[in-house]
């Protein structure tokens, strides 16, 4: 017999390398089918009755035959004879449905199973629900402490010209490029980042779950980073989504120059099934349930206390909220209403649309002084342009805020994007498009700032820029960047 079966097999390779049909023989139960993966290697759809693919046997060239069964629990919708290594088609008696729950398998000739059946499933995310828990909340009242009014002066530090106008807005490009490298201009001022580089190309097909074409401002913490996405249908409303950066290190995805999460949204849209290597990327993307957020620019994480918090306008008038978000539920944990009245005038006035917290726990927002704020304050040296810096720290449980006496002139470019501590170097980056200051926040909130303590980075030429939604570093000291029109992750060169 085993004569017999090497004389086979030799014929058929003759045959095979001369093109000829090929006539094939059922392979037996005990063959080695490690190898084998008929979820990585079979292709099916939602809604559709193809099935196609190629099982691949690496331990084997023999082309032998087996039975392919497809059920849905007890119900057969395929059994078809098919060549391992070689490609097949065929059609399912019906239609596949979003509630099947769908196994493959191979038989032998015997009606044998020859590998254990494989649940196969369409390729989703990973969505959380909404905890059923209450929120615990807040109203800590006025927390700023001092006046933005009252001063006859402020010191006036005149920051790097960065060639962008805070009164003009910039005109945003899209990539068309899996990999899109910025390097710095001869605007840059003491600039320590020398460029930025495509790490990972993110989802960017904006759906009903998550409006991927626009992510906002983000946060890393050890593995993690964190993504605030601003609902497309919900106004001030959105989701976070948590990607496991350092599992996506580990399966070949950061800094490979490819699509592979977008080929992945393509398979979540088009609701095909998903295939292994589908699963471990599926696995390291969590998507948060949707709650009130505000833009979703204003978010930074306390490691002091190992808290993500976020700030948002309220539905009321000038009311901002302080967020702490779950890190597991990816949720709200608590929220703390709060509003800024000048302690010289009484008036409330409009919060920023920023949020820095340090290592330390310090706060910081910054603010720009626009003509109708400029008509309010004493002080005749400043100017529209300006910007001003909110610190404090959560004291007691309770935010406490002022304004520093120093004013920095002028905004680096039109949009103030997102507001980052650098813990390494106790530095705050004030981000617009294409452009940020890099500032030291004990200097400016002590009133000690200079000229030459502000730094600059720019990566653009003129107003035809990326947008720029968020910044941030890793844990090693390395900074990304969020950047849409075709969202992205980048990494800075060195």
């Amino acid at each position: 017999m085993i004569i017999y079966k090497k004389i086979y097999l030799i014929v058929i390779a003759i045959i095979m390398s001369s093109g000829l049909t090929l006539q094939t023989v059922y392979g037996e139960t005990n063959q080695n089918l490690i190898s084998v993966n008929l979820k990585q290697d079979i292709q099916l759809k939602t809604g559709s009755d193809e099935i196609k693919g190629t099982i691949n046997n690496s331990q084997s060239v023999a082309a032998d035959a087996y039975t392919l069964v497809v059920k849905n629990k007890q119900e057969t919708l395929l059994k078809k004879i098919i060549v391992l290594n070689q490609p097949f088609e065929a059609q399912l008696s019906r239609k596949l449905k979003t509630q099947d729950q769908i196994t493959i398998q191979l038989e032998d000739q015997s009606g044998t199973p020859a590998i254990d059946a494989v649940e196969i499933a369409p390729t989703k995310w990973h969505v959380l629900n909404k905890p059923t828990n209450k929120i615990k909340t807040s109203n800590w009242g006025n927390v700023f402490k001092n006046s933005r009014i009252a001063p006859k002066k402020y010191q006036v530090v005149q920051a790097p010209k960065t060639g962008l106008s805070y009164l003009k807005k910039p005109h945003y490009i899209a990539s068309r490029r899996a990999v899109t490298t910025f390097k710095e201009t001869d605007r840059s001022v003491n600039n320590t980042i020398k460029g930025y580089q495509t790490a990972l190309l993110l989802p960017t097909q904006s759906t009903d779950l998550v409006n991927w074409q626009l992510p906002q401002g983000s946060v890393m913490h050890n593995q993690y980073l964190y993504v605030m996405y601003e609902s497309q249908e919900h106004k001030s409303y959105g989701r976070i989504v948590r990607y496991d950066i350092d599992r996506l290190k580990q399966l070949g995805i950061w800094q490979n120059g490819q699509d592979n999460l977008r080929q992945l949204e393509q398979k979540v849209n088009q609701h095909n099934f998903a295939t292994t290597t589908d699963e471990q990327l599926l696995q390291t993307i969590l998507v948060g349930p949707e709650f009130y957020m505000g833009h979703g620019q204003a978010v930074s994480f306390n490691k002091k206390y190992n808290q993500l918090w976020l700030v948002s306008l309220t539905k009321k008038s000038r009311q901002q909220q302080l967020t702490q978000v779950d890190l597991n539920k990816l949720y709200p944990k608590e929220r703390h209403k709060f509003i800024f009245k000048d302690t010289k005038n009484k008036q409330s006035f409009h919060g920023e649309h920023n949020l820095s917290i340090d290592d330390q726990g310090n706060v910081a927002m910054i603010g720009m002084i626009s003509d109708k704020t400029k008509k309010q304050l004493a002080a005749k040296n400043v100017q529209a342009g300006d910007l001003m810096l909110y610190h404090g720290y959560i004291h007691n449980g309770r935010l406490q805020m002022a304004i520093a006496n120093t004013v920095v002139r002028q905004k680096p470019g039109y949009f103030g994007q997102f507001l980052a501590a650098k813990n390494q170097t106790k530095q705050l980056f004030y981000l617009s498009d294409g452009v940020y200051y890099a500032l030291p926040a004990d200097k400016w909130a002590e009133g000690t700032l200079k000229q030459a303590d502000i730094n600059s980075g720019v990566y653009t030429e003129g107003y035809n820029t990326r947008e720029f939604e968020s910044q941030g570093w890793d844990s090693q000291g390395n900074s990304y960047l969020i950047v849409n029109r075709g969202s992205e992750v980048m990494q800075e060169t060195k």
